[in-house]
């Protein structure tokens, strides 16, 4: 029973007890016909109180034994006492019901010789003994000494949430620590009141009145809303990013009076009373992005929104921009998926138990690292399905979707999974997108629903040029009315040679308005335009040609490293790569200093003005970092023909990757990396490093590697690029040595100064650098404090994206020299310390808690593991398949969690060949198929938990295995492909039963009732086979193993005849 419910039970108790208080009026008639009258008409009333009164009583009592009776935690002590307590007054109440109506059946009596009796007086008569005073007392006192112990106890709880919060509020924003102060003072102040009246030595405890019983449950409702609020609060952000904002607000504003014209178009109609998808498809460059965000924000909007859902209350809006030129999450499922999250549950908090339970009853339990740890793609799939699927939700949904073009996976998946969520009739979508035909297939067929905004547009652009010339001082130099009628035409001619092309109007009128500034008149201005591309790519080479030719070096490498750049590049990069083509080697000679705020503010400045001028406006600054102006510019940029354009403007030598690659090696020299909080290096444990100096250090080393994937390995820039590595060892020893940035250890040895750079080089694709070093310095992994296989199979520290496998040449060199994969760390008191092999099975296997049905991030790591052998590498040198990957019972074995990965719906198709072979490894290498052997823990010990726990505990890895595949029927029938893949697996674990036929019988059940008939028969017959050549020597017709192989056959074709 919770508190609400024990304060309604305590409530109902109490207004039965003050019911006899109420019983009799306190006025006196004189006439005796008014008082006889009187006197019937009060039985009557007082007789339905009392029913009323104990009908509620009896409600409350029935709702809060059912509660209890459904919790799987025993009630405490003061709820079962309650509990009683209401048995007892509704019994004792009804006893005064029967007393009651017989009094109205007597009625009148003998009451005629006590007219002059007052009606108190006379009612009181007839009571008699019926109501016991002392017992009435007795029962209230006893109903608050268990109410001030309930509440007390979830006081509590609730004081334990706010402490459990202040211990991480050193992170939380101010106004989140705010409410917990005034919660924990709230908290504190009740505490007090509710202990005023307890009792002590000397006196007897207060009771509580019904009216105040209320006051209490409203207080402690409210009480209980702030608790969900934080911790709703608190599961939110957890759903945020950095670069969620970004794009949006990198997007221009509508220029004024811009795209009024929608609200009188069928999508205002769409967005007051539509459903489904509404589809807003344009040409590259025709301002889609402005018009979503313009039509998203705007308040008309929110005012037809607000007619659909019936109150701005139930109403939701969320909105995601894809950026395909931004950072990774920016164009992907996850992005897309917390954007949404996001925006809807934090402005409607209410709803986060419903779309995230696990994470609201982690937050309940005080668990709060659990509550608001990352979330994986399934887990946010999982929420909006939630969402979508509610019945009887008080909330209408409208999503802006913009940029479907710029995600980076599968189309075809995106438009089926928003079809789908868009069928929910509380969920409706506005979409844009290029007009491609996976999209058009999807979204095009209705015309009612879509609009092609560059067909609409022509008005706003003539009206944008028009404002953006008129606003040069030298535009209205010539007020003539031939010259009005000159600018006219020209605005008119601009507005209809854009077509509908938003950015094409953008970059003409800004080049007009520079050829203002140089003196050109409109005569000019029309010859101009006359010269213009209409392509805006030719426009945009058209733009390069006129920088300055003694730029162009650095026009072309500013471009290229954007261009190259797997997400935008602080612009203080942007200083080193220009400092290159000035000085050879700038980054090898620079000192390491960080620059004063003034000489930064400076050099800033610099890069900003160079890259305007040197690029014509293509880049852009946004949030510190420099990006491509519009998705067209960088498709521009990445043609074969802009390709070698640029790389005729640059030096022979010069490599886009290693441009980045040489400039984060400045980057690091000058900027400072260590914060209050964290150290620039924090070695968290064996081989595994993190902080903000790690993670520029792995993007430039993953920068480097891509470098020499394009270098010719005798080449001149090859041999450049391998001096490049050589000086960041240099440079990170040095800026160890002298301070400029701090190791931060898990445990108190210190490390040598090169240890961290040599383990990141560990986890880069850089085998033949390492191998060369390696034999010209033998003692190169002397300097390791463990093995070096832990810095080469655990994830690097990045700051977006997924970490990529391991490297398997570097594996093989490792495992070359003798490292055991099974090898435990040397160092003492580690909570977790586990080998390399466990670390690397955990996290490689694991990815499958971040899949989800159709929503499925890139799990670059699983597929380049099996793709690339490195299960087999570690499997032949000695990795234990058996291993638990946990120390704790109930743990997965390392073969346990792969096998069972066989049936996942989750696994692609592209990892079948692999997984097979990886498979293969795993038998080889002795994988059993037994229950796996608890490791040796104390009583104490707890239970494994999470992806990493044995789904079955107590059974074999096989019977776990068969009782999965007996499900399979339905999925595998629909499937050939996966149908033939997991007949593959199974057709393996055949034959390393070895023929015993315990296993064999239990698969020949599984198989039988989870295949298709021509898919599950020859794996029967495969059986019989296995065990005839195990019983070969004592078989005879008609022994247990062919009769058994028949009888799963014949059930095999009884079943397939009945579906």
């Amino acid at each position: 029973m919770d508190t609400p419910s024990a304060l309604s039970v305590a409530g109902s108790i109490l207004a039965v007890v003050e019911f006899r208080t109420e019983l009799l009026p306190t006025s006196k008639q004189s006439q005796g016909e008014t008082l006889i009258n009187q006197r019937e008409e009060y039985l009557s009333f007082i007789l339905e109180r009392l029913r009323t009164l104990r009908l509620k009583l009896s409600t409350v009592y029935i709702s809060a034994n059912q509660q209890v009776s459904a919790s799987a935690s025993q009630p405490s002590s003061d709820v079962i006492a309650l509990q009683e307590l209401a048995l007892s007054c509704i019994e004792d109440s009804g006893k005064l019901l029967d007393d009651f109506a017989k009094i109205q059946r007597d009625f009148p009596g003998s009451g005629d010789s006590q007219l002059s009796v007052d009606v108190k007086s006379w009612f009181a008569s007839l009571l008699g003994g019926r109501v016991d005073e002392a017992k009435r007392e007795k029962l209230s006192r006893a109903v608050a000494v268990h109410i001030r112990c309930i509440v007390s106890s979830r006081i509590s709880e609730l004081s334990k949430t706010m402490e459990s919060l202040k211990d991480g509020r050193r992170y939380a924003r101010p106004e989140q620590e705010s409410r917990i102060d005034s919660m924990s003072q709230l908290l504190e102040d009740l505490h007090q009141e509710i202990q005023i009246g307890a009792s002590d030595s000397d006196t007897k405890p207060s009771v509580f009145t019904e009216t105040e019983i209320e006051l209490l449950e409203t207080r402690l409702a409210s009480l209980t809303e702030a608790e969900s609020n934080i911790i709703a609060d608190k599961i939110v952000a957890s759903l945020n990013y950095d670069s969620r904002p970004v794009r949006h607000g990198s997007v221009p504003q509508a220029h004024k009076d811009t795209f009024q014209w929608a609200f009188d178009s069928r999508l205002s109609h769409w967005l007051r009373s539509g459903s489904g998808i509404f589809w807003i498809s344009g040409k590259p460059g025709s301002g889609k992005s402005t018009f979503m965000k313009f039509i998203a924000s705007h308040f008309q909007t929110k005012e037809l929104l607000t007619s659909w859902a019936g109150s701005a209350s139930t109403l939701a809006v969320a909105a995601h921009f894809f950026w395909i030129a931004g950072t990774p999450i920016q164009r992907s499922w996850q992005g897309l998926l917390r954007s949404l999250l996001f925006d809807v549950l934090h402005n409607h908090p209410s709803i986060v138990p419903l779309t995230s339970p696990n994470r609201w009853a982690a937050a309940k339990a005080g668990q709060w690292q659990t509550a608001a740890e990352p979330w994986s793609v399934t887990e946010l799939a999982a929420a909006l399905r939630a969402l979508a699927s509610a019945k009887d939700i008080p909330l209408k949904v409208c999503l802006f979707i913009d940029g479907l073009d710029e995600f980076d996976s599968d189309h075809t998946e995106l438009c089926n999974v928003l079809c789908d969520m868009a069928r929910s009739p509380h969920i409706k979508m506005c979409l844009s997108s290029r007009p491609w035909a996976v999209f058009e297939n999807s979204f095009g067929a209705d015309s009612s629903k879509r609009l092609d905004i560059h067909e609409l547009t022509r008005n706003d652009i003539r009206g944008f040029v028009s404002d953006q010339l008129q606003t040069h001082s030298k535009w209205n130099a010539d007020a003539s009315e031939e010259a009005d009628a000159q600018k006219g035409k020209l605005v008119d001619r601009i507005a209809a040679q854009a077509d509908g092309v938003f950015l094409w109007a953008f970059f003409v009128t800004k080049s007009l308005r520079e050829d203002l500034t140089n003196g050109s008149t409109i005569a000019d201005l029309h010859k101009r335009v006359n010269d213009l591309p209409s392509d805006l790519e030719q426009l945009f080479k058209h733009m390069l040609e006129k920088v300055d030719p003694k730029d162009h070096p650095k026009m072309a490498g500013f471009l290229q490293a954007t261009a190259h750049a797997w997400e935008p590049l602080h612009m203080d990069l942007y200083w080193h790569v220009e400092k290159e083509f000035e000085e050879d080697y700038y980054a090898f000679r620079c000192p390491i200093e960080v620059g004063t705020p003034e000489r930064i503010s400076e050099q800033r400045e610099h890069t900003i003005r160079n890259i305007n001028n040197m690029t014509k406006g293509l880049l852009k600054l946004v949030n510190q970092r420099v990006e491509f102006l519009h998705r067209t510019v960088k498709d521009f940029i990445l043609t074969r023909d802009m390709g070698e354009y640029l790389r005729s403007k640059l030096p022979a030598k010069c490599n886009g990757f290693t441009s980045i690659a040489t400039a984060y090696l400045g980057f690091l020299k000058t900027t400072s990396h260590d914060h209050s909080l964290v150290a620039g290096i924090v070695r968290l444990g064996p081989g595994q490093n993190s902080g903000p100096f790690i993670s520029h250090l792995n993007l430039a080393l993953m920068y480097t590697s891509e470098a020499l994937k394009s270098e010719d390995s005798a080449s001149a820039s090859h041999h450049q690029t391998d001096a490049l590595l050589d000086e960041y060892e240099k440079a990170v020893d040095n800026m160890v040595r002298i301070g400029h940035i701090a190791i931060r250890e898990f445990h108190p040895q210190e490390c040598d100064p090169r240890l961290p750079f040599r383990e990141e080089l560990l986890r880069h694709n850089l085998t033949a650098y390492i191998a060369r070093r390696c034999r010209e310095k033998h003692d190169f992994f002397d300097i390791f404090d463990e093995s070096p296989l832990f810095a080469a199979l655990i994830p690097m520290s990045i700051g977006t994206g997924e970490s990529p496998a391991p490297v398997s040449g570097i594996l093989d060199l490792i495992l070359q020299r003798g490292d055991d994969p099974n090898v435990k760390p040397r160092t003492p008191n580690l909570s977790d310390a586990v080998s390399p092999w466990v670390i690397f099975a955990r996290g490689v296997l694991s990815v499958f808690n971040m899949l989800s049905g159709p929503c499925m991030f890139p799990a670059l790591r699983f597929n380049d593991s099996l793709n690339n052998g490195l299960f087999d590498l570690l499997l032949a040198h000695g990795a234990n398949p058996n291993q638990p990957l946990l120390d704790r019972r109930g743990a997965r074995t390392a073969f346990s969690h792969f096998l069972d990965i066989s049936l996942s719906r989750f696994l692609g198709t592209e990892c079948f060949d692999g997984y097979l072979r990886t498979l293969d490894a795993f038998l080889r290498a002795g994988a059993s198929l037994g229950a796996p052997i608890e490791i040796t823990v104390d009583s104490e010990s707890e239970e494994a938990f999470g992806n990493l726990a044995r789904p079955r505990p107590d059974e074999s890895v096989l019977a776990t295995y068969c009782i999965e595949l007996a499900t399979l029927l339905a999925r595998l029938a629909a499937d050939p492909e996966r149908a033939k893949f997991v007949s593959a697996v199974t057709e393996r674990i055949i034959f390393h039963c070895n023929g015993k036929e315990e296993d064999l019988g239990q698969l020949s059940v599984a198989i039988s009732e989870g295949f298709p008939e021509n898919v599950g028969e020859p794996l029967l017959r495969m059986i019989e086979r296995e065990l005839n050549k195990s019983n070969s020597r004592k078989r005879h017709r008609g022994s247990w193993s062919e009769e058994f192989s028949r009888s799963a056959i014949k059930h095999f074709r009884g079943k397939q005849g009945d579906t």
